[in-house]
């Protein structure tokens, strides 16, 4: 079929192609820049979280719209799969940490049974061992108990323009809420301030959808430019103090976070519409390999970092001893784990008819 300029690109979501290489390998950049956040401490390393929410945003709305479309087991289909990638590896990952390290960092217990880790800050608890892995995965099991919700509900117009208004609104939230709050750590990790990002991602999932390939090209010949300007813009203001987030004003909440989210966004896009270097670079096996297991990696170092850094003192070779380890149990956990509960939960996905809404 020949495509005049302005039809559609014949692509369908992820829940149809299965996995899309070159997102693989972005995940694989997400989790060493996180790594190297923990280890090494290297500012503005943070960014490595928000680029995996909106790369979860962008997915998981692909998928739970391509559900809608076809009819298909919707909520059951997504929460089966859902419990079983998530939680293998969330439980065995608090087992070794409590085995190993201590299982008195997991109190109270509701806080790791609910997902609700991000929420310590309200318990006086202040920042556990096992909270920096934890906080952004109850932020996307929070958002998730929502987001299909609204999907099923509405017309797809609709859910673009609700996650929109939500790229718009949420950083107005955090200039409001600065205030009320002490330290940086609540604008930090509490879900209706990092919502942007998620749905910065659904509205990618919907454009992305919809491109045509003027569009497309587009995207890949600009979307580094808005990379570069939302990454290097938040580091070009670090110059001054009040944009730092440890300063927790309304500067710094108000501008910091939307910086990342279109260096997020922008990147992700970028990933997509390249056919050059960059896709190639992250679609090679190393990268891919990476960020198959790059969930597990996310959940388990800070346990090797803790036991890594009893027996040694340089900070380099504690950052390459640390990324080893984390990297050989996670591909064991892959192995021997995840990818036959993953199978296993997808041969109970049921494929029942259902009659879409919108």
């Amino acid at each position: 079929m020949k495509l005049s300029p302005e039809s559609p690109v014949p692509e369908r979501s992820v829940a149809v192609h299965g996995r899309i290489q070159q997102l693989d390998g972005l995940r694989a950049v997400a989790i060493l820049v996180v790594l190297l956040n923990h280890t090494l401490h290297i500012p503005l390393t943070w960014v490595g979280v928000d680029i995996f929410f909106v790369l979860s945003g962008f997915l998981i709305t692909g998928i739970l719209l391509e559900r809608k479309l076809e009819g298909q087991g919707y909520f059951s289909y997504f929460y089966t799969r859902r419990v079983f990638r998530i939680v293998p590896s969330y439980v065995l990952t608090i087992v070794l940490f409590g085995l190993i390290i201590s299982w008195r960092v997991f109190e109270p217990w509701p806080l790791f049974a609910f997902f609700g880790m991000n929420l310590q800050q309200f318990f006086h608890l202040g920042q556990l061992p096992f909270e920096p892995p934890l906080w952004s995965l109850a932020v996307e099991e929070q958002f998730y108990l929502v987001w299909p919700v609204i999907i099923l509900m509405v017309s797809e117009k609709v859910v673009l323009r609700l996650a929109v208004a939500a790229v718009i609104v949420t950083p107005l939230l955090r200039v409001l809420c600065t205030p009320f709050f002490a330290t940086l750590f609540p604008i930090y990790q509490l879900t209706p301030f990092r919502a942007d990002l998620l749905c910065a991602g659904a509205v990618l999932a919907i454009l992305w959808k919809r491109r045509t390939p003027a569009q497309e090209a587009w995207v890949r010949g600009r979307a580094w430019l808005g990379t570069v300007a939302g990454f290097g813009g938040l580091m070009f203001v670090q110059i001054w103090p009040v944009f730092r987030l440890a300063s927790n004003t309304r500067a710094s909440n108000g501008l910091d976070y939307s910086l990342s989210v279109l260096g997020s966004f922008s990147l992700v896009a970028w990933t997509l519409a390249d056919r050059g270097w960059l896709r190639a670079w992250l679609s090679s096996g190393p990268m891919r390999f990476i960020g198959q297991i790059s969930y597990t990696m996310y959940l388990s170092h800070i346990m090797f970092l803790i036991l890594v850094e009893r027996y040694v003192s340089s900070r380099y070779l504690m950052t390459v001893a640390t990324i080893g380890t984390t990297m050989l149990y996670s591909w064991l956990s892959w192995v021997v784990v995840e990818q036959p509960l993953i199978k296993y939960g997808a041969k109970l996905s049921p494929r029942r008819k259902m009659q879409p809404v919108g």
